[in-house]
């Protein structure tokens, strides 16, 4: 009836916004106090931090400390302070008694906390160059483990506003933001947390350097939440290259969309491009009230062939954007779904660099932690517990937090992994109060994310998962996310295979940077392609082999359940994929035989 179909747009609706948002479920809405506000509330001190941190400071980086009050105190000597001597000092062959010490120094400033970053990262397999990162793991991990505390420079208040009705990492808790360079002097990532119940992944936004004939400045591609240290960094980059002159969302989904405007309002004399087929729910308010505050030419839409009526002004007078110089793009969509909302996205190559800017629509995974995951070790200990009471975790070992990670992915990806029994309400409730008087040091692994200290599931014995991420992992290897192929583009598999083939056909890139999960990532052309190959399986098509979807089966049990009431509701057309649905036979909501 009416209400089932509404409650099923709901649903959908939802569906749409966890497009690689990564979450387990929806808890409440969110009013909550600050971390540091709740302590005070609670009339509970806050325990100073001191964490390392890169800073500018006479046009060079330094490494050193910064406490709550943001106090800043240089750790390298004045002869080390360049950032190439910097590099050479702590990569040198011949410096490995000083990488101890100062490594042994910043464990001691973080009063044995989590290990902090190194300053200088070795290039990656998935790096073409980097440059030392605000924050990020090495392999020696504290043996005693802490939360970092709240401070005023990862603090974004207006994520409870942006984001009010999901308790989401970041927006009540600690916000910190990574820096890498991928091309130097030419484009950088700055990467945030997301997500849900310490279900956390990255959501990353690129800056990219315009040339002369583009207008000169940056260019920025799905801004995240304007912290005081994500806007430090961004001014470190403006006095050294340029304004922001152009800011681009390009996808619909409100991930990106809740920070867009926030972002936005911090460069005023930006000209900022929205994606089309924007939307809302339950209200279609426009983007205006979202936070941007642009206006006329200054507020535009991506080029396509359909510009949105209010657009079509400033789209005639200059049809072609001036940083289309640099770039080419080809757009998705809008998918329209039969009862609210749509799907697009707009994918950007970068002719000089011969990089791919994507959304969502492709991501890469490996059991290495994303740096911004490993800046706060938190959450993949929590994760990485077999049951409530699992102690072992605080151990905090790189193993450890590798366990927690892939099982992260699994919560993220397909939202309920087969691998994890379900543990029964009541006693689960008895199991978080038990832990909170049995085994104090478990606790901070939920605080901010978790309520009441509750773990209402156990995991499989003999790390039997891996096998499931392994599954998923592929190595590496570029994917389109099942949340899509088994919800959204398999209702649309000609539209979408038509952008996959125009984007390989006409953009000659080597490099995928996408906006969650692995950064930076080394692909052409036939790779993306093979990314999308789960849709060109033909229902019509009986004999064919068929391409498996990227999951195990089983692990795609909620997905499958979630496609076919939709379908059934009329919420969404049928899906045009034939993947032979075994997930409707091994996963557990399959029909028992008797």
């Amino acid at each position: 009836g009416p209400l089932a179909k509404t409650m099923a747009t709901a649903t959908l609706a939802r569906c749409v916004f966890l497009l690689t948002l990564i979450t387990q479920s929806i808890v409440t809405i969110s009013f909550t106090i600050p971390t540091n506000q709740y302590r005070l509330f609670r009339n509970v001190p806050v325990q100073p931090r001191i964490h390392s941190v890169v800073k500018i400071q006479n046009g060079v980086k330094v490494l050193g400390t910064l406490d709550n009050d943001s106090s800043f105190t240089s750790d390298i000597s004045p002869s080390a302070r360049d950032e190439n001597s910097l590099k050479q000092h702590l990569q040198s062959p011949t410096s490995t008694s000083d990488r101890r010490n100062f490594f042994q120094q910043v464990r001691d400033n973080c009063m044995k906390a989590t290990t902090v970053a190194s300053t200088v990262l070795s290039a990656s397999a998935t790096t073409y160059a980097s440059s030392p990162a605000i924050a990020a793991t090495t392999n020696e991990l504290s043996s005693s483990f802490s939360p970092p505390a709240f401070s005023k420079d990862v603090s974004w208040p207006l994520g409870k506003v942006a984001f009010s009705l999901l308790p989401l990492a970041g927006t009540s808790t600690r916000r910190a933001t990574v820096e890498e360079c991928i091309v130097p002097n030419t484009i950088w990532t700055h990467d945030q947390l997301q997500g849900i119940v310490n279900v956390n992944v990255p959501v990353r936004q690129t800056v990219v350097k315009l040339s002369p004939e583009a207008g000169g400045g940056l260019l920025v591609y799905n801004p995240v939440a304007p912290t005081p240290q994500l806007l430090e960094m961004m001014k470190t980059l403006i006095d050294e290259h340029g304004p922001v002159r152009h800011i681009l969302l390009g996808t619909v989904a409100l991930e990106h969309k809740a920070t867009f405007g926030p972002f936005a309002q911090n460069f005023p004399n930006a000209t900022v491009w929205l994606q089309p087929g924007q939307w809302a729910f339950p209200f279609n308010l426009p983007i205006e009230l979202s936070g941007v505050t642009q206006r006329g030419p200054r507020l535009r839409e991506i080029p396509t062939n359909n510009i949105s009526k209010q657009y079509q002004y400033y789209a005639k007078e200059n049809p072609i954007p001036e940083w289309a110089a640099d770039f080419d793009f080809e757009t998705l969509g809008p998918l329209r779904f039969k009862s609210v909302g749509s799907f697009s996205e707009t994918a950007l190559y970068h002719k000089p660099t011969k990089s791919l800017l994507v959304t969502d629509t492709v991501v890469s995974v490996t059991d290495t932690p994303p740096k911004i995951i490993a800046e706060d070790p938190t959450a993949m200990l929590f994760h990485a517990r077999d049951y409530i009471d699992d102690a072992s975790v605080l151990e905090n070992t790189l193993e450890i937090q590798k366990k927690g990670w892939r099982r992260m992915v699994q919560f993220g990806l397909v939202f309920f992994p087969s691998q994890i029994d379900v543990v029964p309400f009541n006693k689960a409730l008895s199991q978080a109060s038990n832990i909170r008087s049995t085994n104090k040091n478990i606790v901070p692994l939920g605080e901010g994310a978790v309520p009441y200290s509750l773990y209402p599931w156990t995991w499989h014995s003999d790390d039997a998962d891996a096998t499931n991420f392994k599954a998923i992992s592929n190595n590496g290897k570029l994917f389109c996310p099942p949340i899509l192929t088994k919800l959204i583009l398999d209702r649309e598999p000609i539209k979408t295979l038509e952008w996959v083939d125009t984007i390989c056909t006409r953009f000659d890139f080597q490099r995928v940077i996408p906006s969650h999960l692995n950064n930076n990532i080394r692909a052409d052309p036939a790779q993306f392609r093979a990314a999308f190959d789960v849709l060109t399986n033909d229902p019509k098509n009986e004999g064919k082999e068929v391409v498996p979807q990227r999951p195990l089966a089983q692990d795609l049990a909620l997905l499958q359940k979630a496609s076919d009431l939709l379908t059934t509701l009329n919420v969404v057309g049928p899906s045009k994929v034939c993947d032979l649905e075994p997930a409707r036979t091994l996963g557990r909501f399959a029909k028992k035989t008797v």
